[in-house]
């Protein structure tokens, strides 16, 4: 493969040289589930990312922090030389995960803006698309009506650049990087299959890790979510993907038909929330615990610097004094000697 193929995003790539594997990841479509897998073959350590000050709402979330992989290196630090040697036709599986694009956009607009992720709080504290903490079934929708509207009016805004709200080929660049598949989410099964064959071709002789399963969005998407209006924006925004992945319906596989959500489960998203903005609070309590904690430690430094330097200046005096004695003496041993011997 060439540096000019490399997908856009470096931290998306995870390379397992002793397999001979790679995965680029999607947002939103089963990265979570994927990433830990990886972590598990790698031997990465999960203390490591749960230690991590973080602004993400769960533990298992902490796998995205790319900077706590300790033993796979992402595409983009490997050489030319290295880079050239990776693919499938030097028998490496490198393979991708894809996700039905309106349910990938519900997903997102669901954990990432409904539920009032902390980092996206960060980004776009202000913005005026931030949903209503819902008490009704009706609310939910509206204000993933307006989220859609603001695709289709404003589609460069800047919530739309994130990684999470792209369309997944441009992700992917699957066009120019050489895939061996690129598996679409309900292709799971077969996708970890087709991985641990060619782990074992590898040489690979322990039991297959687990492919976890992780919750992060907890409503399912009414049908009367994707109104004509909404389904035409996503199949304009996201054409490429339904097209290139072959999803042929707008509509996702698992749309639930009744018309409203119990009201527990409009009242849980309510506590999600308020442990969405608790988090975000304790983590801003931490940074700046950690911030003044770097800057005492920076002033005790200094204080230390200061204090050797003077104890450095204070005993370069005392010897140039002692010389100076030791001088004088030396003087006065001599005139002595000498006039004792006239």
């Amino acid at each position: 493969m060439m540096r000019s193929h490399l997908p856009p995003n470096k931290t998306a790539s995870f390379v397992l040289p002793r397999w001979k594997t790679v995965y680029i990841s999607v947002p939103k479509a089963g990265c979570t589930s994927l990433k830990w897998l990886l972590a598990d073959l790698q031997g990465e350590s999960p203390q490591r990312f749960y230690e991590a000050l973080s602004m993400e709402t769960s533990r298992s979330m902490l796998i995205h922090h790319r900077t706590l992989w300790q033993h796979t290196p992402m595409l983009s630090r490997l050489t030319d030389e290295q880079l050239a040697e990776i693919g499938p036709e030097q028998g490496w599986f490198v393979f991708a995960a894809v996700r039905h694009p309106s349910a990938r956009l519900w997903s997102g607009w669901q954990s990432k803006w409904l539920l009032r992720e902390p980092r996206f709080r960060e980004l776009f504290p202000d913005h005026e698309l931030w949903p209503r903490v819902p008490t009704t079934t009706k609310e939910i929708v509206e204000d993933f009506d307006a989220f859609v509207q603001r695709l289709r009016d404003v589609p460069d805004d800047p919530i739309f650049g994130d990684r999470h709200f792209r369309p997944q080929h441009a992700l992917l660049r699957d066009d120019v990087f050489p895939y061996t598949r690129i598996y679409r989410t309900a292709e799971m099964g077969q996708l970890v299959a087709d991985l641990e064959r060619h782990l074992r071709d590898q040489g690979f002789d322990r039991p297959m890790p687990p492919l976890r399963r992780f919750n992060e969005t907890p409503l399912v998407p009414l049908r009367s979510v994707f109104s004509e209006a909404n389904l035409e924006t996503i199949s304009r925004h996201y054409g490429g993907d339904f097209e290139r992945y072959g999803f042929d319906d707008l509509l996702p596989h698992k749309t639930d038909p009744h018309s409203e959500y119990p009201d527990e489960a409009v009242a849980e998203i309510g506590h999600l929330v308020e442990r969405s903005e608790r988090i975000h609070d304790l983590y801003r309590i931490g940074f700046e615990a950690r911030q003044e904690t770097k800057a005492a430690r920076a002033k005790l430094a200094k204080a230390r610097a200061r204090i050797r330097g003077q104890q450095e200046r204070e005993a370069a005096l005392q010897a140039t004094a002692l010389r100076r004695i030791r001088r004088r003496v030396g003087r006065a041993r001599r005139t002595l000697k000498e006039r004792l011997q006239r």
